[in-house]
């Protein structure tokens, strides 16, 4: 499990790299087309496809790598000790339960979505909202693999 983890975040990685180059590379273009009067409107839709999705894979590498803040200073002054363990299990289980709730939400919200197309390219809006539920699922898997780590 901990190999198939370690590969759908290496994925995640190069489809934020991915994303982080078509949004500056196409809003670099649309810059030097405004400067000769030729801006492409469909590049303000698609660069903001990708900053979406671009964030919500950020959110979920930075949880997998424990960069969001945090109570260390709580949990460091319990020492290694049960009480440790447990305030890390409360803190994990309260996380669990709002990613279940964002991912139910976003699942619901992107089926509602899905039949509104974007005023441009003409696609579904659900691909954006879809950034929602994918990212919930994967920092539930994550916090489940961290709680079985806590207590091994």
């Amino acid at each position: 499990m901990a190999k198939v983890m370690d590969y759908v975040y290496k994925l995640i990685s190069f489809f934020m790299i991915v994303m982080l180059m078509i949004m500056v590379s196409s809003m670099t273009f649309n810059v030097i087309a405004r400067y000769f009067g030729k801006a492409l409107m469909w590049i303000d839709e698609v660069s903001r496809l990708a900053f979406v999705w671009m964030s919500f894979l950020a959110i979920v590498i930075g949880f997998r790598y424990n960069l969001h803040p945090a109570f260390e200073i709580f949990i460091k002054k319990l020492g290694e000790n049960k009480a440790e363990k447990l305030l890390i299990t409360i803190i994990n289980v309260f996380i669990l339960i709002f990613l279940v709730y964002a991912l139910k939400g976003g699942i619901d919200y992107t089926s509602k979505a899905y039949i509104q197309k974007t005023a441009i390219l003409g696609i579904s809006v659900g691909w954006k909202y879809s950034a929602i539920p994918f990212s919930a699922f994967i920092m539930i898997l994550e916090t489940v693999r961290k709680l079985v780590l806590t207590w091994k």
